[in-house]
């Protein structure tokens, strides 16, 4: 089965760069919501609109990453996973779909 990156880390620390290269050498995709939020809906917005957005695209992020795992596609989710909240909600996701074989901090 192919494998699900999550690229965790604070606004500049390279995440992005890190996950190109990544993609490259794995023949992964790579979701990355800073390259979809902006040109969908532009830079500046409410925080409640951005979370809706936010929310919405990751939910496609993923619907999309289940059909590409089953065509063993490795996925990449750009993400940032900033908070223990964003952490432990991933964690169930992958949970839901059995997807998580092993964690390690």
């Amino acid at each position: 089965m192919a494998k699900i990156y999550f690229i965790c880390g604070f606004i500049g620390s390279g995440k992005t760069t890190y996950a190109k290269e990544l993609a490259k050498s794995k023949d992964a995709f790579r979701f990355s919501m800073d390259e979809w939020m902006i040109p969908l809906y532009g830079e500046h917005m409410e925080r409640e609109v951005f979370d809706q957005r936010l929310a919405t695209l990751q939910g496609l992020f993923k619907d999309s990453a289940l059909q590409l795992l089953k065509f063993n596609v490795p996925v990449i989710f750009d993400f940032g996973f900033w908070s223990k909240a964003e952490r432990e909600s991933i964690m169930d996701w992958l949970m839901k779909w059995e997807l998580m074989q092993r964690f390690t901090t």
